[in-house]
């Protein structure tokens, strides 16, 4: 079952290689000059993807779409003239440095998110964990004084 998923696994990675080669062939013949742009404003999510190493590459995909969210207002009007294979000036994208402080910002915004969910997550498990056993202890107290020491006595 393993190798199976094993291989399933390598096959898709060796597809998904070719079509990400076209999608980017693609994107740099529509965008132009904005390609460069695209590629210096995903440079995050480019990073992360090749550093981490979790199962389901979960900070990759949280990074990626913050970065991605923060890239794509300014990457619409690149798009719309090169649909109709205009040439779009990126000069003044490419100085413009609140941009790139919100496009920057939000990659880091996304491991913001992924720390604080983890340190939230704890939190609350361990809020939870601690009402339970709370709980339990009252349930223990009350049949200790209705039964007296003898429960708590292991035989």
């Amino acid at each position: 079952m393993s190798s199976d998923l094993s291989s399933l696994r390598s096959g898709g990675i060796k597809m998904a290689m070719p079509l990400t080669i076209i999608a980017l062939m693609a994107s740099a013949v529509i965008l132009q000059f904005g390609f460069i742009f695209l590629l210096l404003a995903i440079l995050p999510t480019i990073v992360i993807f090749f550093t981490d190493n979790s199962p389901g590459k979960s900070a990759f995909k949280v990074v990626g779409s913050c970065n991605f969210a923060a890239t794509l207002p300014y990457l619409a009007p690149i798009i719309h003239v090169g649909r109709h294979f205009g040439h779009y000036d990126i000069s003044f994208l490419l100085s413009n440095m609140t941009a790139w402080l919100i496009i920057y910002g939000a990659a880091a915004g996304g491991w913001c998110l992924i720390f604080l969910c983890r340190v939230i997550a704890n939190f609350i498990v361990i809020l939870v964990y601690e009402y339970s056993r709370t709980a339990l202890e009252s349930v223990q107290t009350q049949l200790v004084e209705e039964w007296g020491q003898r429960v708590t006595q292991k035989n």
